[in-house]
């Protein structure tokens, strides 16, 4: 039977053969087809790179990687997708700074081989971050740019200007471009914590809580005398201290009779990220906040802010959100109907600012997602030189909110429940949300 059944197979091994070597070429050349299509892809977004550096028209290319809250936000962790197409964003926009790009890199080692080629291709690395996977650089113009994307595009995630971040000044009264603000200008001159029931003895509140200060640096000052600060210049350009920065310090944790803080148990991180003009940038806001979270920090105040969105910027508040870190910042005093950034990236407490009479402010930003108000508009605090200031601005408003954080943080609460919190006992006000969000900060009972 074994025989009689080779012998009926023989005769027609052949055409099977024909059969199969037919089979392996048909799917040989669908995966050639589909190699090809790839390849083209991929040639044709290299040279698209390349048109969007050097005619400043951005391209839309498959978003960074970006890490949900639900993932456990890791800036070490890999893209979920490496073959993806890097953001490339137009560089040298009004607003940010001369002639420079934060790159930022699928994996720290990609990070590390950029760094050693970098000075072979003429670009200047002013800075980098591990944990973001990125570096800031100066270049003299694209090309040198465009020549590391055409031979390393795959190890890009994101290549955009490095915006500039300002200590917000105030513009002239009236509003000019928020036609709906109220116009609020009637000051405290004090720190206004009645309004928000802090008022009182404060001894002890904050006790336990680490609030960094992403400023202009906080120079000794009578108010801060008995309050613990540690000091990181991230700046290092030799210059005077701008004064905002230990306005703002006082303002969380000064102990004076003058100006009294509303934790000043608490204790500060210093980060100077703003010059004698009050100017900084994302990259060094970026990295401050990394560094304030690694550091132990459970609120990180930002009295300043950017006009436009960062993508390296976006990344580092994430990772603060995922290790429970408050964030809390300036909606700006730029009279707009947005808010400056990072007050606008959702799941930051975006502070405006009231006056005395419970008024929006003239000055105060409004739009979608600010959280609430607080007072800021004639508002006593410390500042350089051993002064004695009266101030007005979202900042102000932001730092009193980051000293309200401190003490609920300090009495317990945890850290992801404080904005619902603090919008649920936050006083209504006569005026549409995203002028005054759920209303004027009040600290909970």
């Amino acid at each position: 039977m074994c025989e009689s059944f080779a012998t009926f197979m023989r005769p027609n091994r052949l055409p099977v053969l024909f059969f199969t070597a037919t089979v392996l070429i048909m799917v040989g050349s669908v995966l050639w087809l589909l190699w090809e299509s790839h390849a083209s892809s991929f040639k044709a977004d290299v040279a698209q790179m390349k048109h969007s550096l050097s005619s400043g028209k951005p391209k839309a290319y498959t978003a960074m990687p970006q890490t949900s809250a639900e993932a456990g936000t890791d800036p070490n962790s890999a893209p979920a997708n490496p073959a993806a197409s890097p953001t490339i964003a137009m560089l040298n926009v009004p607003g940010s700074m001369p002639n420079e790009a934060l790159l930022t890199f699928r994996t720290p080692e990609a990070l590390a081989a950029f760094r050693e080629r970098a000075a072979a291709l003429g670009l200047e690395v002013l800075g980098y971050d591990n944990k973001l996977r990125t570096a800031r650089v100066r270049f003299r113009d694209t090309a040198a740019l465009e020549r590391d994307l055409n031979a390393h595009a795959a190890d890009y995630a994101y290549v955009g200007p490095n915006l500039i971040t300002r200590i917000p000044g105030l513009p002239t009264p009236p509003s000019v471009t928020d036609t709906s603000n109220a116009g609020g200008s009637v000051p405290f001159r004090s720190q206004g914590l009645d309004a928000i029931g802090a008022g009182g003895d404060h001894t002890g509140w904050g006790k336990g809580v680490t609030v960094a200060v992403v400023d202009s640096g906080i120079s000794n000052h009578p108010s801060l005398a008995n309050t613990q600060i540690t000091h990181y210049d991230l700046v290092k350009d030799g210059s005077a201290f701008n004064g905002h920065g230990t306005a703002m310090a006082s303002l969380i944790a000064g102990n004076d009779s003058t100006v009294n803080g509303v934790s000043p148990a608490a204790k500060l991180l210093d980060f100077r990220v703003a010059d004698t003009n009050g100017e900084s940038n994302t990259a060094l806001v970026s990295s401050a906040i990394i560094q304030a979270t690694d550091l132990g920090a459970r609120v990180i105040n930002i009295s300043l802010g950017a006009t436009g969105d960062s993508p390296v910027l976006d990344e580092a508040v994430r990772y603060a959100q995922s290790r429970n870190v408050v964030v809390v910042a300036a909606a700006g005093n730029e009279q707009q109907t947005s808010l400056s950034m990072p007050a606008g990236i959702p799941g930051v407490l975006s502070v405006g600012a009231v006056d005395a009479n419970g008024t929006q402010a003239y000055f105060s930003n409004s739009g979608a997602g600010l959280v609430l108000v607080a007072p800021g508009v004639g508002i006593v605090s410390g500042y350089a030189d051993d002064k004695f200031v009266i101030g007005s601005g979202t900042s102000q408003a932001t730092a009193i909110t980051s000293g309200v954080v401190a003490y609920l943080l300090g009495r317990g609460y945890y850290g992801p429940n404080i904005i619902p919190l603090l919008t649920r006992t936050a006083e209504p006000l006569q005026a549409p949300a995203t002028a005054v969000g759920a209303g004027l900060i009040q600290l909970p009972k």
